[in-house]
């Protein structure tokens, strides 16, 4: 079975033993970004996947979300930033959003269906704007604000600790705003397994929760793996994206996080998004 993932650190800390087991069932990794996974998640490709939460809610025909391995937590959401090259940074956050909806100029955002770009589109409904938005991968997105060739963006993942040293500034934390507006931890990304493999569920999920519990117990195994997966992240990167995304929710969504994706769906329905 193909299990798609991410190589960002917290997926290889939850998965490394999970794919390195000799003695359980064979899983052979893919390695895809989040608007890759989400694009192949579309066409139904791998068995099991890792997608944003706002890319499930149109994919339950053809897939089911498991209750382990995801992403939720709390602090840990997407941040719209702007430019300083631009001047972006100078304007009050209601000002600049106000000239980019009146200059119809788009906010760059690391995948249509995302969760970041659902979470941008409900907190700019929210407060009555209407801005195009244009898709940058997420690890190009800060280079460009940084360069002034765009005003704001939305950045996720490891750029939310590397973000002051790109010239761009803070306008909104999306993760706090939805956390404020729901009292939910938010839904970011989760494990999903295609239909025609239903009958493995139940038995999957329990083997991603083993393979956590492993990472947890015996946390310096993975660590040449994750590594190797990084791209340039130091050690102490490393470490605070695990910790920042690698919580009780991975190992399960419980009521709260079941609760979350409802609200999701709710809200994004709402927005018009679904």
């Amino acid at each position: 079975m193909k299990l798609a993932i991410s190589p960002c650190p917290n997926d290889t800390y939850i998965f490394h033993w999970m794919i390195h087991n000799p003695e359980g069932p064979s899983f052979e990794p893919v390695y895809l970004d989040i608007q890759e996974l989400n694009e192949q998640a579309r066409a139904g490709k791998y068995e099991l996947s890792k997608m944003s939460c706002y890319a499930y809610l149109k994919l339950k025909d053809k897939y089911t979300m498991l209750e382990a391995g995801g992403a939720l937590g709390r602090g840990c959401g997407p941040l719209l930033v702007s430019s300083q090259a631009t001047g972006a940074s100078s304007r009050s956050p209601e000002e600049l959003l106000q000239d980019m909806a009146a200059q119809q100029q788009p906010i760059l955002i690391p995948g249509m269906e995302t969760t970041a770009s659902l979470m941008l589109r409900m907190y700019l409904d929210a407060k009555g704007y209407s801005i195009p938005l244009q898709f940058l991968r997420y690890d190009r997105i800060l280079p460009a604000l940084q360069d002034g060739q765009y005003e704001a963006g939305v950045i996720i993942h490891e750029e939310r600790f590397t973000y002051p040293s790109f010239q761009t500034s803070l306008v909104q934390d999306l993760g706090e705003w939805w956390e404020q507006s729901t009292g939910s931890p938010i839904p970011l990304g989760l494990i999903a397994i295609r239909n025609d493999h239903l009958n493995r569920k139940e038995e999957i999920t329990q083997i991603i929760r083993k393979s956590l519990e492993h990472a947890n117990e015996r946390p310096l195994e993975s660590t040449e793996y994750i590594r190797c997966h990084a791209q340039a992240m130091d050690e102490q990167a490393i470490r605070d994206h695990i910790a920042l995304y690698v919580n009780d929710y991975s190992l399960d969504m419980g009521a709260e996080g079941l609760q979350a994706m409802e609200e999701l769906e709710r809200r994004a329905r709402q927005a018009g998004a679904l």
